[in-house]
């Protein structure tokens, strides 16, 4: 088994930039946006980072499309960049493209999205440990419902994934494939941040969860 993890962060994220304070500058790339004092990109990356110590677990890649040297500034060393011709074409064309990319050196890839701030590294770790298990099924997220990354694609399903268009990332597949797929509960997956409004709700979740944390320590 060789996973290899997908990172997609090429959107533009015009929402975000329209509904920011500041209409100049990198605080308007929602990849950059700050939470716990780091990009959130970085952010995501670190919730990511620990599953490499997994013999399973091969590469890790960033899809990378609007405003890659901005962001691609800031990433650690030791990540691999994809970089997206088409990320203007939609999600479901960033994902084709990066999956064919490493298509050759994967049996499972592994899709996350930047803007779920809120999945954790257990959660992650959950997902790599059930493909492990049942390495010829989908393992994708569920949350209120329905199926969604992020999520685990053993290679017979490769050919599917470059097929994708359009802004609609892999959850189509995941419906028309429900019955081959076995699924991970986490609530905090409906969480993304398509505004700045949804950045300031997640800081605030994180806040809360650090003080939390602090409390039940003493």
């Amino acid at each position: 088994m060789q996973v290899n993890i997908i990172l997609l962060a090429a959107g533009k994220g015009q929402r975000f930039q329209s509904s920011s304070p500041n209409q100049i500058g990198c605080s308007t790339i929602k990849q950059l946006a700050q939470i716990n004092d780091k990009p959130l990109i970085i952010h995501s990356i670190d919730k990511l980072k620990p599953l490499l110590k997994n013999a399973n677990v091969h590469n890790f890649f960033v899809t990378l499309g609007a405003n890659k040297n901005a962001i691609q500034s800031v990433l650690p060393q030791d990540i691999s960049v994809i970089a997206s011709q088409y990320w203007s074409e939609g999600m479901g064309h960033t994902l084709a493209e990066s999956v064919h990319s490493i298509k050759a050196q994967s049996s499972h890839v592994l899709i996350a999205l930047a803007d779920q701030a809120l999945i954790t590294t257990e959660h992650y770790q959950e997902l790599l440990s059930t493909s492990k298990e049942q390495p010829n099924k989908i393992i994708a997220t569920l949350c209120e419902g329905q199926l969604m990354a992020p999520a685990i694609f053993p290679e017979k399903y490769f050919p599917l994934l470059v097929k994708i268009q359009g802004d609609k990332g892999a959850g189509k597949l995941l419906l028309q494939h429900a019955k081959k797929a076995d699924a991970v509960t986490c609530e905090d997956a409906k969480t993304d941040i398509d505004t700045f409004s949804d950045l300031e709700r997640v800081r605030e979740h994180l806040e809360y969860a650090l003080q939390d944390n602090l409390q039940s320590s003493l």
